[in-house]
């Protein structure tokens, strides 16, 4: 399947609704005759206009009115405008689409190409997509999907470079397969599933999110990236869901109820001056309680994962449990972190966890300034283990652990802590 008719195939013709949507007055382009003569002819419009832009204020581009296919758009300001049902263009070259409106639209191009979307709204639910470009750039938009059901969210998506800036909007899946930049924007429930891999068919995203705020559930599930960096940004429940992410993971100043399941694969992970609280998370359509921070690959990649860093991160104690096997026992044990380290080294510093299920396979583990009450490190493996200011309290479990050198000169010891090290080679002096 090519990529043009993969990204027509994502939406078809069917199901798509303007009712219910508070539109603008507007005048029918067909009603407009020098202007959509310059529409349905570039060459007329370049010798008419040379390369200054087409303006085009208070248009109404609606159902099957005009048909506009394969057309090719360039220089033209869309001020004003409402596009409604399915406008499939040739291409979008050097556009603006000020305080327009796509309400119910299924609205493509092959290819856009220097194009902004400033103060424009989709009214719901609303396809706004294009396999090919470059520099797509949406300004203080509104994507307001109207259905919590994911399988009923639209679309905003792009195979070019595209950046949303002071953005908002809900129920909707906003996403790009090359650069992506999200910036100063407040969402509601959204999916964010960037990159794709289909039938031998790879594109990995750039991801970056600064600035943000997200409630309810924000999925990345199953992207496919070259890195991912989020900063200063809070969520209700981060929920990574198998994203495959070839290089580095940053997350730092970063504030969520929740940051759950694992990613596929990453080189490295790095979460710096963060906090995840973990109980009394509800969003949408998610169990009110999640274990606060998960840190992870799945374990056919784990050997890919090289260093993992938590430098500053606050957890919380996730009272309630929750289910995991120990010994072959589904048993309830109460995590407030699962953490998986890298092959080569594992650093946690300046570091808040009450409760941590710790599994290592690494080179060199240090943990330095670190506050919790348990902590396990059951059948890990570890080449140098040193504890630096260590303070955990009532519990540590070195259970099958094989540490070839340990340095516990600064693990601090407490009346009543236990310290268990039975089928390991740890001696705690």
């Amino acid at each position: 399947m090519t990529t043009r008719r993969r990204f027509l195939a994502m939406v078809g013709l069917a199901g798509l609704t303007i009712t219910g949507c508070s539109r603008m007055a507007a005048k029918r382009i067909e009603d407009m005759p020098r202007e959509y003569a310059l529409l349905m002819d570039p060459e007329q419009r370049r010798a008419a206009l040379g390369d200054q832009r087409l303006k085009i204020s208070g248009a109404d581009f609606g159902i099957g009115e005009t048909d506009f296919y394969h057309k090719e758009w360039e220089d033209i300001h869309f001020y004003d405008c409402i596009f409604y049902g399915v406008t499939h263009l040739k291409r979008i070259r050097n556009c603006i689409f000020e305080h327009c409106q796509f309400p119910g639209s299924n609205f493509q191009a092959s290819s856009m190409e220097d194009v902004l979307f400033m103060r424009s709204d989709t009214l719901g639910r609303a396809y706004v997509m294009a396999p090919s470009g470059r520099n797509v750039r949406f300004v203080e938009c509104d994507f307001g999907g109207r259905d919590p059901e994911p399988n009923h969210f639209g679309a905003i998506s792009f195979a070019a470079p595209v950046y949303y800036e002071r953005c908002t909007g809900k129920y909707m899946s906003i996403t790009g397969d090359t650069l992506v930049s999200f910036r100063d924007c407040k969402f509601d429930s959204i999916r964010t599933a960037n990159g794709t891999a289909i039938t031998g068919e790879e594109s990995r995203a750039t991801v970056t999110i600064e600035n943000c705020t997200f409630k309810g559930s924000t999925s990345i599930a199953r992207s496919t990236l070259t890195s991912l960096t989020i900063r200063n940004s809070k969520f209700d429940v981060l929920d990574i869901g198998k994203s495959d992410v070839q290089g580095d993971v940053l997350i730092e100043s970063v504030q969520a109820g929740a940051m759950i399941d694992e990613f596929d694969n990453a080189r490295s992970i790095t979460i710096r001056n963060s906090k995840f609280r973990g109980t009394n998370v509800n969003p949408d359509n998610m169990p009110s309680m999640h274990r606060a921070l998960d840190c992870l690959v799945s374990d056919e990649n784990r050997k890919n994962l090289k260093s993992v860093t938590l430098d500053g991160v606050e957890c919380g104690r996730d009272e309630g449990g929750f289910f995991d096997m120990v010994d072959g026992k589904v048993t309830k044990i109460i995590q407030g972190c699962q953490l998986m380290g890298g092959t080569e080294s594992t650093d946690l510093r300046r570091c808040t966890i009450p409760t941590a299920k710790l599994m290592l396979e690494s080179a060199t583990v240090a943990i330095d300034n670190y506050e919790g009450e348990s902590a396990s490190f059951v059948r890990s493996k570890i080449g140098t283990l040193s504890f630096r200011a260590t303070a955990i309290v009532k519990a540590i479990d070195f259970t099958g652990a094989q540490v070839q050198k340990l340095d516990a000169k600064g693990l601090v010891r407490f009346t009543g802590q236990k310290i268990v090290t039975t089928g390991s080679n740890v001696h705690v002096p």
